[in-house]
C-alpha cells in the first residue's frame, strides 16, 4: 500500500492539503502559503498525532522494514499562549518601527537581510524565513495567521511604486510591515486566549466567557449577541482570526500585559479595512393594521433599550450602539441601517413594526448638525445619534397614541374618531372644550383628515404623553 511503501509522506501531503484548504486564511494568496508551508517543513501540521484523526504507525511494519521515524514537522501550536509567557519589550526591540535614527539604520540593515536576493522586494516566504532565520522571533514565526495578515496589510500600501506588482513588500513599506507584526502578533495572542478548545474560531460560548477579558483589553460589550453576529462576517455561526482582527482594530483594542509604542501607524491602517457586514436575520418585515388594539407598551423598557442620557455609562452603551448600526464603518446611517438595526440590534418588535415613527425620528435627527456631513444631509452622524434614540422614543409614543384614536386602520383620524377620543386626550393631559374646531386646526392642509404628521405637529406643541401621567 502507499501508506507501507512511503511511510509518513502521505500524512503530510494530507496535511499539507487540509492547510491549504482550510487553514490558509481567505485573504492569503494559495501559492504564497504553499510556499511558506513548504519552506517550514510542513508548519500548520499538529504534532500530537491523536489529533490528526487517525492512528499512525511510524514503526518497522510493512513492505522493506525500513522503520525510520519521521520527525514531526515544527508548526503552530494548537494551544498557543497556553502558560506562555510574551517578552512584549523583546519582540518591539527585533521590530524596529520608530522613526529614530538609530532605528531607521536597524530596519535598514535588517530589510538587507530579509532580501537574499537583493532586488528590494519581499514575498511572504522571504518574510517567514526571515522572522526565523535573521530575527529569531519563534514566538512571531509560530504565529503564522498574524505574519499573513500583517504581510497583507504592509504590500502594495505605496500604490503604484513596485515595478514586481502588488504582491511584495518594499522597502518604504518595511517599517509598516514591522509595525502589524507585532500588532497582529498581539490580536492573535487575544484571539487564542479566547479559543479555549483551540480550534482556531471562537463560538458564542467562547465569546460570551471572554467578556470580562474583553474588557481588560479596553471595550465592554453591552450587546453581545448583536455584536458577535456582526464580528462574524460570513454568519457560519463561529468567528474566524481574520474577523475579530477586523473587529478588535476598530475598538483599538490592547492587551494588558504588552508594552505598546507609540509611535506607530495601526490606527492610520484602520480606517482601510474591509467592510463589516452583519448576518441577515431577524423576523420578517411587517407591518400591522391596528397597531396598538389590545397591546399595552413599557416605555421603560424602550427607554432603556436606548440610552440617550448624557451619563459616562449611557454614552458608552450609545458608542457601541453606534458602531452595531453602522456596519460599513463610515461613521454615518441611512434610514435602511437604522430600521435594520432596530429590528436585529435592539430587537424591539413593537418599535420595528412602527414604521411611520421611524421615519419621521430619522428625518427629525438627520442634519441636526448642519454642514457637519461630508456625505450630504440624507444620514444620521455619529454626533446625532443621541437625538435619534430621543426622537425614536417619542415618535413611537405618538404613534401608539395616533393609532388609538385611529378606529378605522387606515393611518388617518376623521373629524368622528377625533371628538370620539375626548376622554383619551384628557388621559393624555389634554382637555378641549372645542372638539370640533381643535380637529380643524389639526388638519392643516384642510382634507378632512389628520395624518400622522400632523398629529405630531400638534401634538408635541400640547405637550401631549401616554407613559407619564398628567
Amino acid at each position: 500500500s502507499t501508506q507501507s511503501t512511503w511511510g509518513g509522506v502521505p500524512y503530510l501531503v494530507d496535511d499539507m492539503v487540509k492547510a491549504i484548504l482550510i487553514d490558509r486564511p481567505d485573504d492569503c494568496d494559495p501559492m504564497e502559503y504553499f510556499l511558506v508551508f513548504l519552506e517550514n517543513g510542513g508548519s500548520g501540521i499538529p504534532t500530537d498525532p491523536a489529533s490528526r484523526g487517525v492512528e499512525l504507525d511510524y514503526g518497522g511494519g510493512g513492505h522493506g522494514g525500513g522503520g525510520g521515524m519521521m520527525k514531526a514537522a515544527r508548526g503552530m501550536k494548537r494551544s498557543f499562549t497556553r502558560q506562555r509567557k510574551i517578552n512584549w519589550r523583546y519582540i518591539s526591540r527585533k521590530l524596529p518601527a520608530g522613526r529614530s535614527t538609530a532605528e531607521v539604520r536597524q530596519r535598514r540593515e535588517l530589510f538587507r537581510l530579509f532580501d537574499p536576493n537583493g532586488n528590494g522586494y519581499l514575498s511572504l516566504a522571504e518574510v517567514d524565513k526571515g522572522l526565523r532565520d535573521i530575527v529569531q522571533l519563534d514566538d512571531v514565526f509560530d504565529c503564522k495567521p498574524a505574519i499573513i495578515r500583517a504581510f497583507n496589510a504592509a504590500k502594495n500600501v505605496h500604490k503604484g511604486r513596485s515595478r514586481l506588482g502588488p504582491d511584495f513588500v518594499t522597502r518604504s513599506e518595511f517599517r509598516l510591515l514591522c509595525v502589524y507584526l507585532r500588532r497582529y502578533f498581539e490580536l492573535f495572542v487575544m484571539f487564542d486566549r479566547m479559543d479555549q478548545n483551540d480550534d482556531r474560531r471562537l463560538g458564542f460560548g467562547e465569546f460570551t466567557d471572554a467578556l470580562p477579558q474583553l474588557e481588560k483589553w479596553g471595550v465592554h460589550v453591552y450587546y453581545p449577541e448583536a455584536q458577535f453576529n456582526q464580528i462574524d462576517k460570513n454568519g457560519g455561526g463561529m468567528i474566524l482570526f481574520d474577523e475579530f482582527a477586523d473587529w478588535a482594530i476598530q475598538y483599538s483594542l490592547d492587551i494588558e500585559d504588552d508594552d505598546d509604542d507609540p509611535d506607530d501607524d495601526f490606527q492610520n491602517f484602520g480606517s482601510n479595512l474591509s467592510s463589516m457586514h452583519m448576518g441577515q436575520g431577524g423576523p420578517p418585515k411587517r407591518m400591522k393594521g391596528h397597531f396598538t388594539r389590545g397591546r399595552t407598551f413599557d416605555y421603560n423598557k424602550l427607554a432603556e433599550a436606548m440610552p440617550s442620557g448624557r451619563s459616562r455609562l449611557e454614552f458608552a452603551r450609545r458608542d457601541e450602539m453606534f458602531r452595531l448600526f453602522d456596519p460599513n464603518g463610515n461613521g454615518y446611517l441611512s434610514l435602511a441601517e437604522v430600521d435594520k438595526g432596530i429590528r436585529d440590534i435592539l430587537r424591539l418588535d413593537d418599535l420595528f413594526d412602527a414604521k411611520p415613527a421611524i421615519m419621521r425620528a430619522f428625518q427629525a435627527s438627520k442634519n441636526a448638525h448642519k454642514g457637519r456631513s461630508r456625505l450630504g444631509a440624507d444620514y444620521v452622524t455619529r454626533s446625532e445619534f443621541r437625538l435619534l434614540l430621543e426622537y425614536l422614543r417619542r415618535y413611537f409614543e405618538l404613534f401608539v397614541m395616533f393609532d388609538r384614536v385611529d378606529e378605522g386602520d387606515d393611518r388617518r383620524i376623521n373629524e368622528q374618531e377625533f371628538i370620539s377620543a375626548g376622554h383619551k386626550l384628557e388621559a393624555w393631559g389634554l382637555t378641549v372644550a372645542d372638539l370640533p374646531g381643535e380637529f380643524k386646526k389639526v388638519d392643516k392642509n384642510g382634507g378632512g383628515q389628520i395624518l400622522f404628521q400632523e398629529f405630531c405637529d400638534w401634538a408635541l406643541e400640547k405637550h401631549l404623553s401616554e407613559s407619564v401621567p398628567p
